[in-house]
């Protein structure tokens, strides 16, 4: 018999841990694998990141492939629907709260989907602490070798899955020419606890609200165990994220303090989101090019999620693409077909996502951006989704 094929997947995200989770659900007897990641155990990012909507064609495919689904439906949340969109002032421009569309996508944690694809691995699938520094081909044996920053090797691998993210260090190798372009806008990342201050609720409702004027935003999204995400958004050049008085406070509140300064002339209550937040985190918004990424003439190494098409929030689409891409890309490793028909079916599915997050971006920090926003929202379910295939969102965060 073969020895099986070697699969290194560097990066332990979600599109990473999707794939490893469907090719051990499948039980592929002539594959073996590991994830590599550089984060030295898995509490380091427990905490990060908002709620996802998982959408049935898409994240939810992918948690039934993977033989998830029911225990994704049990701590998910119905208010995939729920939504506000506001303007400066505070006047509601649009208002959802029906969950029973036929397009509803339940919500979770992005910390809870991780725990729970991770917790389903077998034991020893991720090798911690493993930050990816090369990887090269050798010409004789076609096969690759991989070094890490902690000085380990790792040689013969027969196929490379780069699932390692914005600053991937696999990509290079397919698509060189490729780099993070940034978007334009910058968050604040804060957390609130809304059992010390439950007046936020009403003014949030029990989904998401978007308060958009100036070229700015106040975005708000309830998270599970009390918590609510907040991100004050600014159109600010690249450097701001590092070089501003936000950027270099001294202290949490003095963060928060100067990034209120932003925002003045806004409504009070609005005001009042962003001096609740705790955890203060700046986050610059990067996108990839998006067009087609040409392959080059290297064999057996394949892109997924951000690694492949990084893209703003404002398509909704950012996991959902990633565990699409892993349950494919699972398939086909599975059934032995040519990885060119995974990138076919990747890049299809994300062209087209990346473009609309592009222009939704712009709509969102354009003039007039609430009324502009609610129009596109008030157009019926089904039209909405049809036109706007992409832009059918009910949780950015992702």
């Amino acid at each position: 018999m073969s020895s099986p094929t070697r699969i290194a997947i560097i990066g332990a995200g979600l599109g990473g841990l999707t794939l490893s989770r469907i090719l051990q659900f499948r039980k592929s007897l002539n594959i073996s694998f590991t994830i590599y990641e550089s984060d030295f155990d898995a509490s380091i990012r427990a905490s990060l990141g908002g709620s996802l909507d998982l959408k049935y064609e898409s994240g939810q495919w992918a948690m039934k492939e993977a033989g998830l689904h029911a225990e994704f439906i049990k701590l998910s949340r119905p208010i995939g629907d729920h939504m506000r969109i506001l303007d400066k002032t505070g006047k509601v421009h649009h208002e959802e709260t029906d969950t029973g569309t036929a397009f509803y996508n339940p919500e979770i944690d992005r910390a809870q989907l991780r725990s729970l694809i991770l917790d389903s691995l077998q034991p020893g699938t991720v090798q911690w602490g493993h930050k990816a520094t090369l990887v090269r081909k050798d010409p004789a044996t076609h096969k690759y070798t991989i070094e890490f920053a902690s000085g380990v090797t790792e040689e013969n691998v027969d196929i490379v899955v780069g699932a390692d993210g914005a600053w991937s260090r696999v990509r290079p190798l397919v698509w060189p020419e490729a780099k993070p372009i940034y978007s334009g806008i910058t968050f604040l990342e804060s957390k609130i606890n809304m059992a010390q201050n439950p007046q936020f609720g009403p003014l949030v409702g029990e989904g998401a609200m978007f308060a958009l004027g100036d070229g700015k935003g106040i975005l708000a999204q309830h998270n599970s165990g009390g918590v609510m995400m907040l991100y004050s958004a600014v159109r600010v050049p690249e450097g701001w994220a590092s070089t501003s008085d936000v950027a270099r406070a001294a202290d949490p509140e003095e963060k928060v303090a100067l990034m209120l300064q932003n925002f003045d002339g806004w409504d009070e209550s609005l005001r009042e989101l962003i001096r609740a937040g705790q955890n203060p985190v700046v986050r610059p918004i990067y996108a990839l090019p998006t067009d087609a990424a040409p392959r080059t003439n290297v064999d057996n190494v394949v892109l997924l999620g951000d690694a492949a098409h990084l893209m703003s929030p404002f398509a909704g689409e950012g996991v959902n693409l990633a565990m699409a891409d892993a349950a494919d890309l699972a398939k086909i490793l599975v059934l032995g077909k040519p990885l060119e028909k995974y990138e076919k079916l990747m890049r299809n599915r994300a062209n087209g996502a990346a473009k609309e997050s592009a222009t939704n971006l712009e709509l969102f920090f354009g003039d007039d951006a609430a009324p502009a926003v609610a129009k596109l929202f008030k157009l019926p379910p089904g039209v909405a989704y049809l036109i706007k295939p992409y832009f059918y969102i009910r949780s950015f965060f992702v």
